[in-house]
């Protein structure tokens, strides 16, 4: 099979290597500590309400500037529709979990994260520049609306 010399002479090393090697051993499994169970949001629930009055807001500020088309009020309603079935399904899911404490961030200030933990200032502002986009946007966009109307 290896009929060339420069083959034979390299086995011949890899059995020279094992000898001088030590025995290899597995190491024993260490048993893994469970990471404890997420069952919430683990936030407080004026930063919920901010998020809903966000876009309260832009929905609002939409229903004005253009409340007399019924098309555009009928999709401001879907949209509506859309918002409270989001924060009413995460409000019944959440309502599936044993009471809590109250949030880390309303005990000592720090939430703790997969990435480390994130002070009060960094959480709201991760949480809500979304919706505070979306309720300035809403606002501009009406603005712009009633200020061509107007």
């Amino acid at each position: 099979m290896f009929d060339h010399a420069n083959h034979s002479r390299e086995f011949d090393l890899a059995d020279r290597l094992a000898e001088l090697l030590p025995e290899v051993s597995v190491a024993p499994p260490v048993p893994e500590a469970a990471q404890p169970e997420a069952r919430g949001f683990e936030l407080p629930a004026r930063i919920w309400g901010i998020m809903i009055g966000c876009y309260g807001v832009f929905l609002g500020a939409l229903t004005i500037a253009l409340g007399s088309n019924g098309r555009a009020l009928f999709a401001i309603v879907i949209s509506l529709v859309y918002v409270v079935v989001f924060f009413a399904a995460s409000r019944v899911l959440m309502a599936q979990n044993p009471a809590s404490a109250p949030s880390p961030l309303d005990r000592n200030g720090v939430l703790m994260t997969h990435f480390g933990p994130m002070d009060r200032k960094a959480v709201y502002g991760q949480i809500l520049v979304v919706p505070v986009a979306v309720a300035l946007f809403g606002l501009a966009v009406s603005a712009i609306i009633l200020s061509v109307q107007g």
